[in-house]
């Protein structure tokens, strides 16, 4: 693959694939309903800070092993030689159904966002179910379009979205506390009110349900880990763009949920609009106008388009860097890139075709449907922790190389909080948001998880166990690439350049020893 990208264009794919407050816009109303405008807001910063912490564990291990499989290359070097196979191969099939499932969840968003500004200047529109998923099906060949036709262009895609994103931020946040600056929602209300309309009777675990919603809005931060090998040394840069996006995004994210909160003057209004989608509402209450509520929730939504794009480019990588070692049913042709193009194109079209298929879920139940966006974080985050949970059982120092980026004696704490969190949002995504339980309000992310799980250890047993034996690892490549982040250097066509004297000479694989 060429290295096409700078630190400034990679760190704009990841800003444009977090984007928080995007995450946050597009979720706002399951937040409201969940703890209200409290809980929307308050929500951000605990979901934000214990997704940095998770990123921490990441960003040492992309140090430590700078290579495009990430999540995936990184569970094979840390897990016990008779377990590297098995480990490799579940976290790789987790992280491609994360960032499918993520893909998915943005581009009906989008659609959802379109249909709304129909709705809202036609109140009589009624949005059928099959609308939604061509608008689905259309957006997201547009971004696969961009990822194949433009692939040279995507350095610069990506920055042009990380400009756009911060101005249309700026300005949407500043029009909604000008515009309802004379009918605003109080102080106390939007920092105080917790009530709750799920029909839990506890307004805690509500607003544990609002946190679980935030997350959303902070996905995506090991996307940079994903294109390591497009990026000049990625041993000191990836970790950087793990992190300072999601720094960012919490920075960015909160203002702009105050902004909504200030201009909420109808909350049922907002949380039973007519146009399915609360966030155009708000927009509408908070400026007095359709058009303005228009542009602003256009704007928003080609933004968003801009994720879907970056979600193409990592799932594709992703695609690429199992299949190349033989994970994937008929990896030989998923491996391949497109002389071309400078992409892998087959795991491009592959990753549509699914994502596609995925969405005719939409024509029969919009519930089951939903169950992605819940998804989609327990798979994408679960492959995070995967590989820090096994460094916790094989001790950190026996398993770790020398890296650029190390958390030091705070590893072990970092990786233990990593771990229990993820678990506990794996276990709250499984359960109703909403009491009582009907067939229409039902949670069916442990149906999706466990089915798609069942299917990925199923096809283990059936074709890739006692065959695939894990990544093929050019040691001294991956030595070059550490040792670089370690002393400074750069890495041309595999050399090793060292701004100090001397030269990099191998150090062993990091695998550890039993």
């Amino acid at each position: 693959m060429p290295r096409q990208f700078s630190m400034l264009s990679l760190g704009a794919l990841s800003f444009a694939l977090t984007c928080s407050w995007l995450g946050t816009g597009s979720s706002v109303g399951i937040s409201l309903m969940e703890a209200s405008s409290a809980g929307t807001i308050w929500s951000l910063p605990v979901a934000g800070f214990m997704t940095i912490i998770v990123s921490f564990g990441m960003a040492e291990l992309a140090s430590a092993y700078p290579v495009a499989g990430a999540q995936y290359y990184w569970s094979f070097m840390v897990a016990r030689e008779d377990y590297k196979p098995f480990a490799a191969y579940v976290n790789g099939w987790i992280s491609i159904l994360g960032w499918w499932l993520a893909s998915g969840s943005v581009s009906n968003f989008i659609s959802s966002m379109i249909l709304a500004i129909a709705s809202l200047w036609h109140p009589n529109y009624e949005i059928q179910h099959y609308e939604q998923w061509l608008i689905y099906v259309l957006l997201l060949w547009l971004a696969i379009s961009i990822n194949v036709f433009a692939s040279n262009l995507l350095p610069l895609w990506n920055q042009m979205i990380f400009v756009l994103s911060v101005l249309v931020l700026s300005a949407t946040t500043i029009a909604l506390f000008a515009c309802s600056r004379h009918a605003h929602a109080p102080g106390s209300w939007i920092f105080s009110d917790t009530a709750n309309s799920t029909g839990w009777t506890s307004d805690g675990f509500a607003f544990i349900l609002s946190i679980s919603n935030a997350v959303y809005a902070f996905l995506g931060s090991d996307a940079g880990a994903h294109l390591c090998e497009e990026i000049p040394n990625p041993g000191r840069n990836v970790p950087k763009v793990i992190i300072f996006p999601l720094i960012v995004g919490l920075l960015t994210a909160f203002p702009f949920a105050c902004a909504m909160m200030f201009s909420i003057v109808d909350l049922d209004a907002v949380l039973t609009t007519a146009t399915g989608l609360p966030l155009i509402e708000i927009y509408y209450q908070g400026t007095g106008s359709k058009a303005a509520a228009s542009v602003l929730m256009a704007l928003f939504a080609f933004c968003f388009f801009g994720c879907l794009v970056g979600n193409a480019t990592t799932s594709s990588r992703t695609i690429w860097a199992v299949s190349r070692d033989g994970a994937f049913p008929f990896s030989n042709i998923w491996m391949r890139v497109n002389q071309r193009f400078k992409m892998p194109l087959n795991a491009m079209l592959l990753s549509g075709t699914c994502i596609s298929l995925y969405g005719l879920i939409f024509l029969g139940s919009t519930t089951a449907f939903s169950a992605m966006v819940g998804a989609a974080i327990i798979f994408l985050q679960t492959s995070c922790i995967i590989p820090q949970a096994i460094l916790l059982y094989r001790g950190r120092d026996r398993v770790l190389p020398e890296r650029y980026f190390s958390l030091g004696r705070f590893g072990a704490p970092i990786n233990a909080i990593s771990v229990l969190w993820v678990v506990f949002l794996n276990v709250v995504y499984c359960i109703p948001t909403a009491l009582p339980v009907s067939k229409e309000n039902m949670n069916y992310v442990s149906v999706v998880c466990i089915g798609l799980v069942c299917f990925v250890v199923g096809l283990w047993f059936v074709s890739k166990r006692g065959t695939f034996v894990g990544p093929r690892i050019d040691e001294r490549l991956l030595n070059e690439r550490r040792l670089a982040g370690i002393k400074g250097g750069i890495l041309t066509e595999g050399v090793a350049q060292v701004k100090e004297a001397g030269s990099i000479e191998g150090s062993g694989s990091g695998k550890g020893k039993e």
